[in-house]
């Protein structure tokens, strides 16, 4: 459903969605707010200088999206079926969760992402950056390679998860979280600085400038048997820095201080250090160095005095460096429910709930008449030491056979908890019962409830997040009526609500679990 909120005199345009398969072509200074529901519309115009914005609890899911060029805001859930390729000025604010379930790529800049604490972005193939910047704050995943190209900027501050390679080409790459990859190339003109802990499964190259000021580490944590770095060009350490790998190839420079810690096969053909030194000295430890007199196995090149053979422990992999970005050093508690009841006083919904959380969290109340689309109706903002809360709902529209109600709690920090929901049924209307069998269920689901009338009505199925996963609509009769749900049996197994709408408004719901 699409309503146009406003018209300015400039043409500027203000769409407001509740869900639905309306498309839409946004120009500089028109706006597209998904408020409610699932949008699955077609966006055939995305210009510079025009806003998409997904509120919380609702979900964006186009068919596709020609020539995004504008900015798209997420509080609620984005999710991409399709290969997408974006384009310059296109900029991403996430506070929820996105998700790419194909190949993704910035294909020309500039453009910003920012994936906020608290956030999810997930590529579930290869992500490309080019002439972009991106940063993470929250959690980032991709289920193939990660490649930055010329002109890309990537900074990652929180946890960073890469399935396939990394590979770096003429761009910059900030570390100050932990990230992990499956091999990494550093090639020419590309820049690291790593503040924290990246750990690459695998080989890593280098044929251009490296600082490290956390941990540096090339290990076979998740299965690779190849733990090697390879460095052609310039790896700088600082005081704080630690370089750890089994086998290790200098054919470049070895510069600044630290910790340096091998276990397998070490070799050098070109410089170590700097002569003469004065504070600066890197500590090298080879565990199965060949000869006390040489520092690697296979040793050649330049070997400076600053450098200096040194027994090492093995390094703290595991912990969290002081020199990391505070995202990743944050510990987030998550809001404890302790209970939320719903209850009808004089015909008016009381809520009351009890819960631990941190100072300054902010509850939401959220009200459904049909338990998939949820608005915000109220906002409270905790108080440090109080746990119980109560809310009465005098706004609520009584003429609706049932309300559904959840609470959302937003932390200081960004993150999201929210409650179970809770549903009541007004005394005044009518309690219409239905049954689902067999519950739990494998395959086919069969529901049965009686009719008072003929009518036409519609059987929904719905995730517990709120996501329709089918909607059938069917004639019934007066009388004891029995519907074969086919449709069921694709569904992954799961806790759902069957319901059964008629008039626009859901008469009657049953939890179903699908094993």
């Amino acid at each position: 459903i699409a309503l146009t909120g406003s018209t300015l005199a400039n043409a500027q345009r203000t769409f407001v969605d509740n869900g639905g398969s309306t498309s839409y072509n946004l120009a500089a200074g028109d706006s597209l707010i998904i408020r409610t529901g699932v949008y699955q519309g077609w966006i055939g115009q995305f210009d510079n200088g025009a806003k998409i914005t997904v509120a919380a609890g609702a979900s964006f899911q186009p068919s596709g999206i020609n020539n995004p060029r504008g900015a798209l805001k997420n509080l609620g859930t984005v999710r991409f079926n399709g290969w997408i390729g974006t384009n310059g000025g296109f900029s991403v604010e996430n506070y929820g969760n996105m998700t790419f379930t194909q190949g993704m790529a910035l294909n020309e800049g500039p453009q910003s992402w920012v994936n906020y604490f608290g956030a999810t972005l997930r590529f579930e193939s290869t992500f490309t950056i080019n002439a972009s910047t991106v940063v993470n704050r929250g959690t980032l995943t991709t289920g193939g390679d990660m490649t930055l190209n010329s002109g890309a900027t990537f900074t990652n501050n929180n946890r960073a998860t890469i399935t396939g390679t990394l590979s770096v080409n003429g761009s910059t790459f900030n570390n100050a979280g932990k990230f992990k990859a499956n091999g990494a190339a550093f090639n020419s003109g590309a820049v690291l600085n790593n503040s924290c802990g990246l750990a690459i499964d695998g080989p890593i190259t280098n044929s251009s400038n490296l600082y490290n000021n956390g941990l540096f580490w090339s290990t076979t944590a998740r299965g690779n048997s190849n733990s090697k770095i390879s460095n052609w060009g310039t790896l700088t350490n600082s005081s704080t820095g630690v370089v750890k790998s089994v086998d290790f190839v200098n054919s470049g420079t070895m510069a600044g201080t630290g910790n340096w810690y091998f276990t397998g096969v070490t070799e050098n053909s070109r410089t170590v250090g700097v002569n003469g030194g004065g504070t600066y000295k890197l500590n090298i430890f080879d565990a199965t160095r060949t000869s006390t007199s040489r520092i690697f196995d296979i040793q050649n090149g330049n070997i400076y005095s600053s450098a200096k053979w040194t027994a090492l422990a093995p390094p703290d992999t595991t912990g969290t460096q002081s020199t990391c970005a505070t995202e990743a050093r944050s510990t987030v508690l998550p809001v404890k429910w302790d209970f939320f009841t719903v209850s009808l006083t004089e015909n008016t919904p009381v809520l009351a709930w009890a819960s631990e959380q941190t100072p300054g969290t902010v509850f939401s109340i959220q009200r459904s008449y049909d338990a998939a689309n949820f608005t915000t109706i109220a906002t409270i903002n905790s108080i440090e030491g109080v746990k119980n809360y109560k809310f009465e709902d005098k706004q609520v529209n009584t003429n609706n056979r049932s309300v559904y109600y959840r609470i959302r709690a937003v932390e200081t920090t960004g993150e999201i908890s929210v409650s179970d929901t809770r549903s009541l049924n007004f005394a005044n209307k009518t309690v219409v019962n239905v049954q689902a069998a067999p519950n739990p269920f494998t395959s086919q689901l069969n529901i049965t409830y009686n009719s008072t009338v003929r009518e036409k009505i519609s059987i929904r199925i719905v995730s517990m997040n709120g996501a329709v996963m089918s909607n059938k609509t069917i004639n019934v009769t007066t009388g004891n009526n029995t519907i074969a749900v086919t449709e069921a049996a694709s569904l992954t197994k799961g806790m759902y609500l069957v319901q059964l709408i008629s008039e626009n408004t859901v008469i009657a719901s049953e939890r179903i679990v699908k094993q």
